[in-house]
């Protein structure tokens, strides 16, 4: 019994108290590794397991919601305010005079600042006035509506009519 010990006290009085130091935190680390840090290496791995199913499931249950929430067209539903604010909008081509056949419509989102706009692009033809009078009621209806560009071309001088290019944009909150 005594030999084992005889031994090791050999080696570690011939490596001096640095050599004795180093063996012990060289066998310190050891009993570390083997007892937490290797444990904790499974965990980790069954946590990434669980994180990347948890994320598996949340994108089947986006993609669920926007089938259940998609229209006959195949174009996702409008959302409540955005519905209620192109009604303002139309409402207020419609009291002007002018009629807003078609239209390009974009939704970015800003996550910074937790925000949605919803731009868009409207070509309208119709007298000064009464797009003057649309730009009014449009922007007076809709405090979150602001216009960013406006573009008038006339073919003749003489002709009463413009041809307009009207780019809106509108502010809202991210859940609405």
């Amino acid at each position: 019994m005594a030999r084992p010990f005889a031994i090791v006290r050999f080696y570690l009085g011939r490596l001096g108290r640095p050599g004795a130091v180093g063996v012990a935190l060289i066998i310190a680390s050891l009993v570390y590794d083997s007892g937490v840090v290797q444990p904790r290496k499974g965990q980790l791995a069954e946590q990434l397991q669980r994180n990347v199913q948890v994320q598996r499931a949340a994108a089947e249950q986006r993609a669920r919601v926007e089938h259940n929430n998609a229209d006959a067209g195949g174009q996702p539903a409008l959302a409540p305010a955005v519905a209620a604010a192109l009604g303002r909008l139309f409402d207020a081509a419609a009291k002007a005079g002018l009629e807003l056949d078609q239209g390009e419509y974009r939704l970015t989102e800003v996550k910074e600042a937790h925000l949605r706009r919803y731009q868009l692009s409207l070509p309208v033809s119709g007298s000064y006035p009464e797009i003057r009078a649309f730009l009014a009621r449009a922007l007076n209806a809709d405090p979150a509506l602001a216009l960013n560009a406006i573009q008038l071309r006339r073919d003749r001088i003489e002709s009463p009519d413009l041809e307009t290019m009207l780019s809106f944009t509108l502010y809202l909150e991210m859940g609405a």
